[in-house]
Parts: structure tokens; C-alpha cells; sequence
């Protein structure tokens, strides 16, 4: 079989779901979570251009549709039924974003404690007794929810500021 490398370049928020992923899948390597990755995005292509529409529907909706092809990725099957294993949401506290299970600590607080204190992953867990995965889990979620979390701390700031209480200085990611 002959085989033709190829690089990538991806952007931090890319490498951040990459590093999850490769830990989550449990694949023998980044290259062979690659390797799926390219053959899934493949398979997108081939039937758009073959004039199917590709979508994603809950389970209990695939019923109600006439014909469909499904898309079967073995490394994902395991993760189907929880997508977070560290986190977890706690609607009762009227935030949207999740909150790192086991604490009363949301992902946006973690990043921000992160970047107050220039700690990378590994040694904001160690810092905070968190199983790296967490913080590597807490990320990835950041990176792709990072407009609810902003927003929800803007709307913490104006409720505090409405109260009179003092906001300290803004730190700049």
C-alpha cells in the first residue's frame, strides 16, 4: 500500500479539540486519528457530490425517515452516550456553560484562573488536584463555547457592577 504524508496546520483551537480527542478515542496515535478524520470528511464529500444532503438528527428521529445511510466512525461509538466525561451542567444555577464535575467551579472560571496565572494544562492541574484530562476536557469545551462563556461573564459583571461592587482589572487573554 503506498502512502503519501501530509501536513497540517492547524489553529489553537483545532490542536485543543485534536489533543481531546486523541485522548478520548484512545487511538494508537495522532496520525491514525487523522487518518479517520480525513476518511470521514471523505465520506461528507462523496455523498454531497453525489447530491445527498448529510445531517444530523437525534436517535429517536432517524424512525420517522423513510431511507438513510449512516456514518459509523468504530472509534466513536464508545463516547456516543456521554459526550463530557469531566464535566457537567448545572442548570439550577442559571448558567449555561458546564461546570468541571466534582467542583463548583465553571470552565470559564478555570480558563480565566488559568490565563491570570499563565499556567498551562498540566501544571493548572497539578495546581488544582485535577486529572489532566479535565483541564484538557475544560479546554477543548472553552474553545467551542467561548461566545456563552464570555457573554455569561459579561452578564456577571454588569449584575456585580449594578450591586456597587468593585471589579478588579480585566485580565487580557
Amino acid at each position: 500500500m503506498n502512502k503519501v504524508r501530509v501536513q497540517v496546520d492547524l489553529d489553537t483551537k483545532e490542536a485543543t479539540l485534536l489533543t481531546l480527542l486523541e485522548q478520548r478515542l484512545a487511538v494508537r496515535s495522532r496520525a491514525d486519528l487523522l487518518q479517520q478524520a480525513y476518511g470521514t470528511f471523505l465520506w461528507v464529500v462523496d455523498e454531497m457530490l453525489a447530491g445527498r444532503h448529510v445531517i444530523s438528527v437525534e436517535n429517536e428521529s432517524l424512525e420517522t425517515l423513510p431511507r438513510f445511510r449512516e456514518l459509523n466512525i468504530p472509534a466513536v461509538a464508545p463516547l456516543r452516550f456521554q459526550h463530557y466525561r469531566y464535566l457537567v451542567a448545572r442548570p439550577e444555577t442559571g448558567r449555561d456553560q458546564l461546570y468541571l464535575k466534582g467542583r463548583t467551579m465553571t470552565v470559564g472560571q478555570l480558563v480565566y484562573k488559568m490565563r491570570a496565572n499563565g499556567l498551562d494544562a498540566k501544571t493548572a492541574a497539578e495546581d488544582m488536584a485535577l486529572p489532566l484530562e479535565q483541564v484538557h476536557e475544560a479546554l477543548a469545551y472553552y474553545e467551542t463555547h467561548r461566545e456563552l462563556i464570555e457573554s455569561e461573564l459579561e452578564e456577571e459583571k454588569r449584575h456585580l457592577q449594578e450591586q456597587g461592587v468593585p471589579l478588579e482589572p480585566e485580565v487580557v487573554p
